[in-house]
């Protein structure tokens, strides 16, 4: 029995059409299968801890604080009015509202710090630094002297006064008034009140971290409820939400609706252009129900497989349909281009025997270059190579077998368009040529310009560093970060986005607090990297027995009658710094509640955890700041020799640009290493085989020069269009030269006509679907949108020009070519 590729592909035709029903069965049952997966084992993870290995030190720290903390965050609600009398009555109402809103979403609401104010007004004196209430005693005792030898003539001092101690000893205790002055200040007025009276501002803690996107649109579904009503009932409010939770929604639902968005952009337009390239509303649709199947199914594997979707595999849905799209469209442009000779089953077979070969190539291809990304420990790029090869592989195999069964099925009858091909036409007239030599040279020159400009972005440093260009631009986070503007202007930063670290035993407290200071001891302050340090000792203050011990002695010597010898203007302000009686230290116990349960952790323990915020002059938005920061906190050694670790938003953000700064040199040889390979096995070490490389690293190149010339950086995804293009690359540049490889004289307006055209439409499709990253909110996905259309067009182009030429040199003048010529 003859087993020629056509008689293989004739029997296989034929158990397509006798199974077609069964095949079609079990697509439905895969599909219902990973809708039912998708939904429940597949849930989009924004936080960008999950672009890191779980096991990574940064990661496991930030596990290991989260597991410690009590579950929470917080939602600030801001309030503008016009006086402060409007202010206070929106305020009331605010609150009477939010307290009604389920405890699953609001655990409780803090207006202001009266009852933390209330405890430490009378407890003020034990705050005081040891050493500064030493040297107000000293001070005082000096002056004390002083006034009785002004009260005595009689009185003798061995030691003659010093001018100068005395200046300075009344400065001291000015010094100290003031500061006395300062701090009741403080107590005296709210926290959340600005100085005008015209804005507050109400923390609404959770009972949920801010990445539990679901219960955060819930609250704020909420919040939107009680906001509508008061301002209703005050129509010149304005009230605003901010906070952790606030923008975590914003940035989830960004992603998500960017999602929707680039899905049904895609749909649209490649059913558009293929509607109008194939001519038949029975293809399109067939052609796209088989890519809608492949991508269900590819993504019900990714949730066994990986188990959820983060911020760099999020619009993986378009990317695979783009380039999956590209195996059915070589298929059926075949079997179109023969059903004009032949019946559907024999046009079909013939249409397998011509495409099968190269679409397996162009998909080992491209899942070798998303495999590439695997080879970094980096999770955003080992989940996006599992799920894409994965996709790429599923979009291949539903190609040769659900297509062809829906084909003998449904597209029996089609009529092909018997013509002059549109597309085929036009990319004649665009890019055929009949001077090889010269396309080559022309090659060869944009070769050695891009490595030139290439080599220069690399040594400028390329990566993003500016954090503000990886977050999104929608309206719900720009929102978000007006408002937060607006807090931080009026209460300062810090009311979010702080780092922890936790200490092992109370003792360990101090010493992190130490450990701290010491980073920045001795260094100007533009050198400093750690701003306000905030501990248990804040509020149950070291050495109270020696503070007591001094603020007796002080008490002591205001209520000495030798201070009736002084004007009455001055023994009045001494007396102001006269302690209180019956001062005893403060304990964890005496804390007003709401403090101590933000100090609580889920096993009970209060106290273990230092709060720390970058300095003042660093820049939050600046990711090298950020990484200066990271590096002075995620590792101490303390003064008994012991060591401890932590994370946070800044460690997590240094780790990632310094996982791509690592790994993706490695990524892009791996991935370069294994499609040559893999040309050269498949196709074998000839003239073909180095027209496809040849093409391949000429627009690859192209793609990362114009991203250069256009001033785009790397982020953590802009560089997954790197291994991606050259996957792409190969697909368009193999078909091209299989198809130009068949001809007995090599006809490159031919290959134009036919699969050029091809290779073209399914440029587009994948074009379409990479444009339509553009539409999202969030400006890392939009900039990984712009490389990878940028590498798509070069790479089609070098696909139909560098190509056709490279296997054309030497083989005389070609034909001549009717219409306008590229070269």
């Amino acid at each position: 029995m003859s087993r020629s590729p056509d008689q293989l592909a004739r029997r296989y035709v034929a158990w397509v059409k006798r199974r077609a029903l069964t095949i079609m069965a079990v697509h439905v049952l895969l599909v219902a299968g990973a809708l039912y997966l998708i939904a429940n084992h597949l849930p989009l993870k924004a936080d960008f801890s999950y672009l890191l290995p779980q096991d990574q030190p940064s990661v496991k720290d930030l596990r290991r604080l989260e597991a410690r903390v009590k579950a929470g965050d917080i939602a600030l609600v801001i309030v503008k009015a016009t006086s402060p009398a409007e202010r206070d009555a929106a305020v009331r109402e605010l609150v009477a509202g939010i307290s009604k809103i389920t405890p699953d979403l609001v655990e409780y609401v803090e207006v202001d710090d009266s009852e933390l104010r209330t405890f430490l007004k009378p407890r003020r004196h034990l705050y005081v630094p040891l050493d500064e209430l030493e040297r107000a005693r000293d001070a005082l005792a000096a002056r004390i002297k002083a006034a009785k030898l002004e009260a005595n003539p009689l009185y003798i001092d061995v030691d003659d006064p010093d001018p100068d101690a005395v200046a300075r000893d009344k400065q001291q205790l000015e010094e100290l008034r003031a500061k006395r002055r300062e701090a009741e200040a403080r107590l005296d007025k709210p926290n959340n009140i600005s100085a005008d009276g015209l804005i507050a501002s109400i923390q609404v803690r959770t009972p949920f971290r801010a990445t539990d996107a679901g219960r955060g649109a819930r609250l704020l579904a909420a919040l939107d409820r009680v906001r509508d009503s008061v301002i209703a009932a005050h129509p010149g409010v304005q009230i605003g939400f901010t906070g952790g939770v606030v923008t975590s929604v914003a940035e989830h639902d960004a992603i998500s609706q960017g999602m929707l968005i680039s899905s049904l952009v895609t749909g649209l337009l490649v059913a558009l252009v293929l509607a109008l390239y194939f001519r038949s509303a029975t293809l399109l649709v067939l052609l796209l129900s088989t890519l809608g199947v492949a991508t269900v199914i590819s993504f019900g594997m990714a949730a066994i497989t990986v188990g959820h979707l983060n911020a760099a595999t999020a619009f993986l849905g378009a990317i695979i349909a783009g380039n999956g799209v590209n195996y059915g469209i070589f298929l059926i442009a075949r079997y179109l281009e023969e059903r004009r000779h032949h019946d559907p089953e024999t046009a079909l077979a013939i249409a397998i025997v011509g495409t099968l070969r190269p679409t397996a190539i162009a998909s080992l291809g491209a899942s070798i270059a998303y495999g590439s990304l695997a080879a970094t420990s980096f999770r955003g790029f080992a989940d996006f190579a599992v799920i894409g090869a994965i996709g790429m592989m599923v979009c291949w195999m539903v190609s040769y077998i659900l297509l062809p069964a829906v084909l003998v099925r449904f597209g029996r009858d089609t009529r092909s368009y018997q013509g002059d091909p549109i597309v085929g036409s036009t990319l004649v007239r665009l890019f055929g040529f009949r001077k090889s030599r010269v396309v080559v040279v022309v090659g060869a020159l944009l070769l050695v310009l891009s490595v030139a400009i290439v080599t220069r972005y690399i040594a400028n440093d390329p990566f993003e560093y500016d954090i503000t260009q990886l977050r999104s631009e929608g309206d719900d986070a720009l929102e978000a970060r007006r408002w937060m503007e607006l807090s931080d202007e009026h209460f300062g930063r810090g009311i979010t986005g702080r780092t922890y670290i936790a200490a092992d035993h109370p003792e360990q407290v101090p010493l992190i607090v130490g450990a701290l200071r010491a980073r920045d001891a001795g260094l100007p302050p533009a050198q400093q990297t750690i701003g306000s340090i905030s501990s248990i000792g804040d509020l149950v203050p070291v050495d109270q027995p020696a503070k007591i011990a001094v603020l007796d002695e002080i008490r002591a010597m205001l209520d000495d009658d030798a201070l009736e010898a002084l004007d009455d203007k001055e023994r009045a302000e001494l007396r102001e710094l006269r302690p209180p009686d019956g001062l005893v230290p403060v304990t964890i116990e005496q804390l007003p509640g709401v403090l101590v349960n933000r100090l609580t952790e889920r096993n009970g323990k209060v106290g273990y955890f230092v709060s720390i915020r970058p300095s003042p002059l660093l820049d939050e938005w600046n990711g090298k700041d950020l990484i200066r920061f990271a590096a002075a906190v995620r590792k101490l050694e303390l003064a008994d020799g012991g060591t401890v670790t932590t994370s946070g938003s800044s460690v997590i953000f240094a780790d990632i640009i310094e996982s791509i700064e690592r790994d993706g040199p490695r990524v892009t040889m791996v991935a370069l290493l294994g499609l040559v390979i893999m040309v050269v096995l498949l196709v074998g070490w000839n003239r073909r085989a180095l027209a496809v490389l040849i093409g391949t690293c000429t627009g690859t190149l192209l793609m990362v020069a114009f991203c250069a010339l256009l001033g785009l950086k790397v982020n953590f995804l802009d560089f997954v269009a790197l291994p991606i293009t050259l996957g792409l690359g190969i697909d368009y540049a193999i078909n091209v030269a299989h198809r130009q490889a068949h001809d007995e004289i090599p006809d490159p307006i031919a290959t134009l006509r036919t699969s050029g055209s091809a290779v073209f439409m399914a440029a587009l499709t994948t074009i379409i679907g990479y444009g339509s990253l553009l539409f999202s909110d969030n400006l890392a996905i939009k900039g990984f949108g712009t490389a990878s259309l940028i590498g798509e067009i070069t790479c089609v182009l070098t696909a139909l020009v560098l190509v056709p030429a490279i296997l054309t040199l030497g083989h005389g003048k070609l034909p001549r070519v009717t219409g306008r010529v590229a070269a």
